[in-house]
């Protein structure tokens, strides 16, 4: 080994150690800092209209930006975090009752009136014996659940500094994301070791994932759970503010979409005799709140990913599981810059 490779190995080498201490250092603040990046990606085509009206003013214009972000999303969010876990708490309190007033066995009953339920149960059923684990798998889920979310609550309430320094972290980093967001992009990509052509296609898949992700899916979403918490509201569902936060979430997921959320709702409304609401919830369900999913996004998002559908999914689900929520904007990333890589293989290297 020449003692120009022993240097260069050794630089690396260092390099690689200082990069991986700085992301132990930065660890704690990764939720933090992803994102105040969300956001601040997000926002960013605002914050530069809105440089423009000043005459190209970075400070102040980040700081107004950073306010309106502020005021627009933290309070609908923390709104929205104290209902659910008081309608959680609730949720499992008319679980609960439900099943002490009996109206779970009436349910069953109910159902085993239905005429394929009885050939089912001839033929197939212990009855009693489904009965009672049926009865006391749900108290026992419900048990859990409402603990769990009682356990949050106080966890909120006792942790609410945790709270507020998380947020003021969030709130400084997408001052500083929305003002030095080019320079920040310019130093990641000038310092990239790939060739000028490789660095630009995986820049701008990168590019286009996340602003396909970001503000196609997010607002689509949005824009379902807003529509389905009304229509659950005005049929007079219980914890429709649960519903809906749960229909934002299942349109996340590709192919079931927010109708993992209200054709179980639908399939309640009939087993409860509730006929006209279920009817109406089918309907809407159908024409409006899935419907706003087949429209928005194509619209929004059209080809920029580029992705084969059946690889989103799948990515979304695994990126979930390991990355948690991060995973929803993470996975498409991934999955977006193989795909990159492997086409620019192919022409290199092929």
């Amino acid at each position: 080994m020449t003692r120009d490779q022993f240097v260069s190995l050794f630089f690396l080498g260092l390099l690689v150690f200082v990069i991986y201490q700085l992301c132990l250092i930065f660890s704690p603040f990764l939720k933090p800092i992803f994102w105040s990046a969300i956001l601040a990606f997000g926002f960013f085509p605002l914050y530069q209209l809105l440089k423009v009206k000043l005459n190209g003013h970075s400070v102040p214009a980040a700081l107004l930006m950073t306010l309106f972000i502020f005021l627009v999303v933290i309070p609908p969010v923390a709104v929205l975090v104290i209902s659910i876990t008081e309608q959680t708490i609730e949720l499992y309190q008319l679980v609960v009752n439900y099943i002490r007033q009996g109206h779970l066995e009436k349910l069953i009953e109910d159902i085993r009136s239905l005429g394929f339920v009885q050939r089912i149960e001839a033929q197939v059923v212990q009855w009693d014996v489904l009965k009672d684990a049926a009865s006391n798998w749900l108290l026992n889920t419900t048990k859990a659940v409402g603990n769990f979310a009682a356990s949050q609550a106080g966890t909120i309430t006792k942790n609410l500094a945790l709270v507020f320094f998380n947020v003021l972290v969030i709130l400084v980093l997408l001052f500083v994301f929305l003002k030095d967001g080019d320079k920040i992009y310019q130093f990641i990509y000038n310092i990239a070791p790939l060739a000028e052509k490789t660095k630009k296609m995986v820049f701008g898949q990168m590019n286009d994932t996340f602003s396909a992700v970001i503000r196609g899916q997010i607002l689509t979403s949005i824009t379902q759970a807003i529509v389905a918490g009304l229509i659950f509201w005005f049929l007079g569902l219980p914890v429709p503010v649960i519903f809906a936060t749960a229909t934002f979430l299942g349109s996340l997921i590709p192919v079931v979409g927010a109708s993992a959320v209200w054709v179980p709702l639908v399939i309640y409304l009939v087993i409860i005799q509730s006929y006209i609401k279920a009817v109406i919830l089918l309907i809407f369900g159908i024409l409006v709140i899935s419907l706003i999913d087949n429209i928005m996004k194509p619209a929004i998002i059209g080809e920029k990913t580029k992705l084969p559908y059946f690889l989103l999914f799948f990515g979304i689900l695994g990126g979930l599981k390991v990355y948690g929520l991060m995973g929803i904007f993470l996975a498409p990333v991934v999955l977006s810059v193989f795909f990159a890589l492997v086409k620019i293989y192919q022409e290199e290297f092929v």
